[in-house]
């Protein structure tokens, strides 16, 4: 045998090729039948995902038909033989409130009447009774509860003559085309009810009753169409995949997808709900069958893997998504083991042959070397051993024999270390002297470490004092903030109590200008008339009251809605328009309709512009007012400016400092003629900047004032 070939790099090299075999065989047996489990279950998974979802769904909207079919009943209440009508609404409406109070995501209960029918039972022209959550109280334990519910009745019967309210219109509809036909639950899209709630959004699902085969009027609920979509987008399968729920028969997508910026929107950028219609022809198959999984192309050629499944109460498929690539993605542990066991196994072989061809040897020759002195050639190694031990052996035997011929040197060496050892010792008595020296260095830095400490001490006292500052600080602004609380309750009750008395004074009095319009009793007219404006204008000092203790008290809320600014302007102009008329004013409007969109809180928009106007109205007559609407951008963020002119008395510079104080009017000569409390300017900033933007306000005494709102075009909610 031919033991020169026996050499570390070709052991190494043998073995590196046995293991990369054998590693690479493992892997074509095995992974082919793991990542086809594997991919089953993954599907699997995919399609349960989707269907307990659906489930979820189809069950919250069960629930929602169940407490129609009790509201029902609950309508026979009216047909009853007791002759106090007040009592039987107030009845029937508290049992409504302690039926809604079950259902976290329902959100108000209605019933409404056909106009001929509430004339019969009411004496009106229309009746809807509606009892509904207060929004405001939200995440809190008062939500649902009854006693904080809040309970309205109109007789103003504009639900039953406007196709808009889908919830009223789609079941009177449905009933006369039906006949007598069974009534059907009828679900109406997602819309915000402007005119009796809030401006939430909702969905409702209502249904027609009858009497002697006459359509009567409509029972329903709504729910918030918020939370139940959000289980749907807050679903999160990998990075790439969701969920989506589409209006099988429009193709509506009517949830939205994914947050900006993430994975999600590769598969459709759709980040707004009811905006967006899937066109591609695989999408009917999918929205209109059970589908457990189905691979597609998307509009960017990307392969995506989806699983639908049709929602049993609804007209909606629930579909889910996520890319096939990541779908797929296998989980090799069981490869990686087996083939780590393999790679374990061959390691130890390759550490059995390097301990017989190159551990032991080397330890032979390490014995052998301790003869060296006597005897270099006595340093062997088997043959048998790899060709670098035996080189290295010989090199050890040459090394042997130079040692030995150079040992007669050594003596001349030992003397140079003695000359040394001397040098050391003059060494040393200098090192004792700097000791010395180090020592009374030690003492200084003593006592200025006392003196250290004793200034430690002093600022410990000084953080004392400066610790029971801060207490007493903290418990006068304690005090502070009650006495805060205590001044925005009493306001807010207040607030409360005084409105509902203001509600039916109004009411009456447009009850009575009615009655003596029908009995031709032209003169009281212009009293009630006046009852009437100081009863609205004292209801909107009330609720500029309740305002201002929420804004106090930080429990204002935002509400942000995306809407075109062109329209908004049109529509608050269209409304002050009466209070022009009034005044014997012009309103000019200087907005372009190319100004797109902004997203803010609509609500108090509108508010800060009705109120601007109304003040330009108040203190101008026979002129004309102005509003100007433009864009501009400032640091690379974008801001829109409300700028409302007027011709009237105008303001000093002393008013104008007192113009946005809450309590103060800014003219308090003239407060008696233009009945001004001070509040509506002082809630229009603090609206503007929570909003995020201002308000500021130019005027010359006789010249007439120009009031500039500046609000950016997306408003952002605070952080809590």
């Amino acid at each position: 045998m031919n033991y020169n070939l026996l050499n570390i790099k070709n052991i190494l090299l043998f073995f590196v090729v046995v293991i990369a075999l054998i590693v690479l065989c493992s892997i074509i047996l095995f992974i082919n039948k793991h990542s086809q489990l594997q991919n089953q279950f993954a599907y699997f998974k995919f399609e349960q995902s989707v269907t307990a979802l659906a489930q979820q769904l189809d069950k919250e909207i069960e629930l929602g038909k169940q407490n129609v079919y009790r509201l029902k009943k609950y309508v026979s209440i009216l047909d009853s033989k007791s002759e106090n009508m007040n009592d039987k609404i107030a009845f029937l409406q508290n049992l409504m409130a302690d039926n809604l109070q079950f259902e976290k995501n329902h959100y108000s209960h209605y019933i409404a009447i056909e106009p001929y029918h509430a004339q019969r039972l009411f004496n009106h022209r229309g009746k809807l009774l509606l009892v509904y959550k207060n929004i405001a109280l939200h995440n809190t334990k008062k939500y649902n509860n009854p006693q904080y519910m809040l309970q309205k009745s109109f007789n103003e019967p504009s639900y039953a003559n406007n196709p808009r309210n889908a919830w009223y219109y789609m079941s009177k509809y449905h009933f006369k085309t039906k006949g007598k036909a069974p009534v059907d639950m009828q679900i109406t899209p997602i819309y915000f009810d402007q005119d009796y709630t809030n401006n939430v959004p909702v969905f409702s699902i209502s249904q027609g009753f009858k009497l002697m085969q006459t359509f009567t009027g409509v029972v329903g609920i709504s729910i918030l169409a918020d939370p139940f979509f959000e289980e749907v987008e807050n679903q999160k399968l990998g990075e790439t995949g969701g969920m989506l729920l589409v209006d099988s028969k429009k193709g509506l997508l009517l949830s939205k997808i994914g947050k900006i910026g993430s994975r999600q929107l590769s598969f459709i950028n759709a980040t707004e709900r009811q905006y967006f219609y899937l066109k591609q022809p695989f999408w009917k198959k999918v929205l209109n069958q059970n589908i457990s999984y189905i691979e597609v192309k998307n509009g960017n050629g990307n392969l995506y893997s989806l699983s639908s499944k049709k929602l049993g109460t609804l007209p909606w498929t629930l579909v889910s998504y996520q890319q096939t690539s990541e779908l797929k993605q296998g989980n090799f542990y069981g490869i990686f083991i087996i083939s780590g066991t393999i790679i374990f196994i061959s390691l130890m072989i390759m550490v059995g042959v390097f301990f017989k061809t190159l551990i032991l040897p080397i330890s032979n020759l390490l014995n052998t070397i301790q003869g060296l002195s006597q005897s270099p050639s006595k340093v062997l190694v088997s043959r048998k051993s790899v060709t670098e031990i035996r080189l290295l052996a010989k090199v050890f035997r040459q090394l042997a024999s130079d040692i030995l011929k150079t040992s007669s040197e050594s003596y001349e060496y030992l003397m140079h270390l003695e000359a040394s050892r001397l040098i050391q010792a003059k060494q040393k008595e200098q090192i004792k002297r700097y000791h010395s020296q180090l020592v009374k260095n030690r003492r200084k830095m003593q006592n200025a470490h006392e003196k250290i400490q004793k200034a430690r001490l002093q600022i410990q006292k000084a953080r004392v004092e400066i610790q029971k500052y801060k207490l007493e600080a903290k418990r006068a602004k304690v005090q502070s903030d009650t006495a805060n609380q205590v001044k925005s309750h009493f306001l807010a009750n207040m607030s409360h109590d005084l409105r509902t008395p203001m509600n039916a004074i109004i009411g009456y009095t447009e009850m009575l200008q009615e009655d003596a319009k029908e009995q031709k009793q032209e003169d009281f007219l212009p009293d009630l008339q006046k009852i009437h404006g100081a009863s609205y204008h004292l209801l909107d000092l009330i609720n500029n009251l309740l305002d201002l203790s929420k804004m106090e008290s930080s429990k204002m809320d935002l509400y942000i809605d995306t809407f075109d600014i062109a329209p908004m302007i049109q529509d608050v102009a269209s409304t002050i328009a009466p209070l022009l008329e009034k005044q014997s004013n012009i309103l000019k409007v200087n907005c372009d309709s190319a100004l797109g969109t902004m997203s803010t809180d609509l609500t108090k928009l509108r508010r800060n512009l009705f109120t601007l106007l109304s003040n330009a109205t108040k203190f101008s007559k026979q002129s004309t007012i102005s509003i100007t609407v433009t864009r501009e951008s400032v640091n690379l963020m974008d801001w829109i400016l409300f700028r409302i002119t007027d011709q009237g008395i105008g303001m000093t510079k002393e008013q104008i400092q007192k113009l946005f104080q809450a309590f103060i009017p800014a003219d308090t000569t003239h407060t008696h003629l233009y009945s001004s409390s001070g509040l509506g300017l002082a809630i229009t900033k603090q609206f503007c900047q929570i909003m995020g933007g201002d308000i500021v306000v130019e005027s010359e005494l006789g010249q007439g004032c120009t009031f500039i709102m500046r609000l950016p075009v997306h408003t952002n909610l605070p952080e809590n």
